[in-house]
């Protein structure tokens, strides 16, 4: 008996048969080209015919490299319909990553700008089963078929469309590599799918609105619920380099209803806001993603919507997404408070499709869920999770040659996987506790736990203590030394001066005093030993708001050592 037929490339159709004259995507530069809902339906399912006559078959591995725009998002829709399986990387990682990453897949063709094919041949033999390439550019480039003829050759085709059930794998995604090398991901269609449907019911989304879609992955899903995607002029893996004045004036003249968007973006555009007295009066609904978000963030995001809007902040992994969401007035009315005086970042309560537990903090491998100590109400643990939108494995080089090279990635699954019968549970590396509103507290990420003679501390409990003080702009704890025997130290970062503004900042030597005094009366911050400045804390490639505490741990000792 043949599966029940699963692509959430089928709601595209759904919402073009429903509105096709509705724009379906809009590039808020240049000429400002558009495309309608029933255009981007059929170009989709064209291109999907075009990549089988070439071709691709179902599981076949194509590498995506396309900046945002309507070309990607159409060929995203054409490799899910094609049955093909798609391999998306961020283009911030690096051209190293990039590489390491994209060869670890495997890929039998490339779908991808001119930049994108020079990395294919500049390091080919890294890539020796690509085949099956397509160029997005200039037709006269010998690169591979280009679009144009890939979009005749669906055009004279016959060919069906094959049929995807829920484990059929859709996609390897890329983690951001905040925390060590990015890890493969597969997504299967049902993993879009869920996504697709807990973001739709969680937060009433409706054909359409429109979005402002500062963060790639949630445009394509408003896409297939009927929603205006407006793209605006800026570097996706650079999001807090992101010019506000082209981001609000791409929100104003399009009349955005709604906007995903990282921490950093909202922190830029809320502050040039501020300064400005500019708005988005048409601004609903704010989605802020990634990271955790500050209270100061959110009022002054909200002070310059929609009067009434909601911000809310979905909670998740690129292998677990969404897991929670919690709404910006619960935060301002009953967390906020908490955190700041160390009680961790509230992410709210967890989505109707996921089960999770907490349990007892180990670096260890875990076999099965029997092996696991379930924790109670209010103790420090380690989440874990499961549900349909849950990865269930990393990727595993298929070749002898490839595991040999990157033999982390066939450890992954043990590290982050344990096995309850038929399912799986995601170790999803965060630790925290949950409160009696059944409410996920985030303490930080498990590798970033700072482990001292004293006790254990974690990083979002110590770090949103110490960012109350007026001297400090944002701060990261981190240890230094083994594991078991760390000393620890918070590298500060000054808040900047406002635009146009001179101020004469104290000297560090007596804001360093001054914080240690500050330190010394909590009980739980005085045994942190070493104070350091750093003048930009560095981040994540994906969202530019988690902080890379290894990076800073590396540089806090070449530091220490120095001052010795």
């Amino acid at each position: 008996m043949e599966k029940p037929r699963v692509n959430v490339a089928d709601a595209l159709h759904q919402a073009a048969t429903a509105a096709p004259e509705r724009k379906a995507l809009v590039e808020a530069w240049g000429a400002g080209r558009s495309i309608t809902a029933a255009e981007l339906d059929e170009q989709a399912s064209i291109l999907a015919r075009g990549l089988i006559e070439l071709g691709v078959q179902p599981g076949t591995r194509i590498a995506l490299l396309v900046k945002p725009s309507i070309e990607f998002v159409t060929l995203v829709f054409a490799l899910l319909r094609s049955g093909a399986t798609m391999v998306l990387v961020d283009s911030g990682l690096g051209r190293k990553n990039i590489v390491r990453c994209l060869a670890s897949t495997e890929p039998e063709g490339f779908v991808a700008i001119p930049l994108g094919h020079a990395l294919r041949l500049v390091k080919r033999r890294e890539f020796p089963k690509a085949k099956l390439n397509v160029n997005v550019g200039p037709t006269w480039l010998p690169l591979g078929k280009p679009l144009t003829k890939l979009y005749e050759l669906g055009q004279r085709s016959n060919v069906d469309l094959p049929h995807t059930s829920a484990d059929d794998p859709a996609a390897i995604v890329f983690t951001s590599g905040s925390t060590g090398p990015p890890k493969g991901v597969v997504y299967r269609h049902e993993t879009f799918t869920t996504q697709l449907a807990e973001i739709q019911r969680m937060y009433g989304l409706e054909a359409g609105g429109v979005d402002l879609a500062c963060f790639p992955l949630f445009g394509l899903f408003n896409v297939a619920m009927g929603i205006t995607t407006v793209l605006p002029e800026m570097d996706f893996s650079r999001p807090a380099s992101a010019d506000p004045k082209k981001l609000l004036a791409a929100a104003n003249q399009c009349q955005v209803t709604q906007s995903f968007a990282s921490p950093a973006v909202w922190d830029l555009l809320s502050r040039h806001c501020q300064q400005t007295g500019e708005s988005i009066p048409t601004l609903k609904k704010v989605f802020s993603c990634g990271a955790p978000v500050g209270a100061e963030v959110i009022e002054r995001t909200l002070t310059h919507v929609c009067p009434g809007a909601e911000l809310h902040t979905p909670y998740g992994a690129t292998e677990s997404l969404p897991v929670s969401t919690i709404e910006a007035q619960e935060i301002l009315n009953d967390t906020a408070e908490k955190t700041r005086t160390g009680a961790g970042v509230c992410v709210g309560r967890k989505v109707d499709s996921v089960e999770w537990r907490v349990i007892k903090i180990t670096d260890e491998p875990i076999a099965k869920i029997e092996e696991t100590e379930e924790l109670s109400q209010g103790k420090v643990g380690e989440l874990i999770v499961r549900g349909p939108q849950v990865s269930r494995e990393y990727l595993t080089p298929n070749s002898p040659r490839r595991e040999s090279r990157f033999p982390t990635s066939a450890t992954h699954n043990e590290l982050a996987k344990i096995t309850d019968g038929d399912s799986v549970w995601h170790r999803i590396g965060d630790v925290g506790y949950l409160d009696e509103q059944n409410r996920f507290w985030y303490c930080g990420r498990k590798s970033q736990r700072v482990v001292t003679s004293e006790g254990t501390l974690f990083t979002e409990c110590v770090e949103q203590v110490v960012n109350t003080y007026r001297y400090v702009g944002r701060s990261a704890l981190i240890g230094i030394g083994p594991r078991e025997a760390q000393r620890a130290a918070i590298v500060i970062e000054r808040p900047p001066a406002p635009p146009g503004i001179k101020v004469r900042r104290a000297s560090w030597k007596i804001v360093r005093s001054e914080i240690r005094k500050y330190l010394s009366e909590d009980p739980h911050l005085k045994h942190i030993e070493h104070i350091l400045e750093h003048s930009l804390l560095p981040t994540d490639i994906r969202h530019n708001a988690k902080i890379n505490r290894e990076q800073l741990a590396k540089w806090a000792a070449k530091q220490l050592k120095k001052e010795r």
